[in-house]
């Protein structure tokens, strides 16, 4: 999946990426009178993938119905995230893709990442969610 690809189902689901500067963070997501916005901070954001991995988690807040305010209780930022990261995972690095890579004979993780147009960060977290919820045995 590209960035354009994000992009569009961000326009599908009607959600306006805004350009915003934060000197803390790269990316939020908000709503506002029932519409929804992500801002995202380019002057942090390091390349294209970078730009992808966070639209895309931002969008997994929406999709996992995972928003929450600033001030609220650090259990609750944490079950939003995870669910966030969830659906980051299962778009970026589908389970059936990074098997079928597996079963081509790819074996390192640059390798992998480079297919998947992903970092090895990324692959590296969807791989342990996956092995930790018994998705993966190897």
């Amino acid at each position: 999946m590209n960035n354009l690809d994000i992009y569009k189902i961000a326009e599908k689901e009607k959600i306006e990426i805004l350009k915003y500067y934060w000197t803390n963070c790269k990316a939020r997501i908000f709503e506002i009178d029932k519409s929804y916005y992500v801002a995202l901070n380019y002057n942090k954001i390091e390349n294209s993938i970078d730009e992808k991995e966070i639209l895309t988690e931002e969008l997994g807040h929406y999709y996992c119905n995972a928003l929450y305010h600033l001030n609220d209780d650090i259990v609750l930022k944490r079950k939003c995230e995870y669910r966030a990261r969830k659906w980051q995972f299962k778009t970026l690095v589908p389970l059936i893709k990074l098997k079928n890579l597996f079963e081509k004979g790819y074996k390192y993780s640059y390798e992998i990442a480079e297919q998947l147009e992903v970092s090895q960060e990324l692959l590296q977290n969807a791989y342990e969610y996956y092995r930790e919820n018994n998705l993966i045995d190897y």
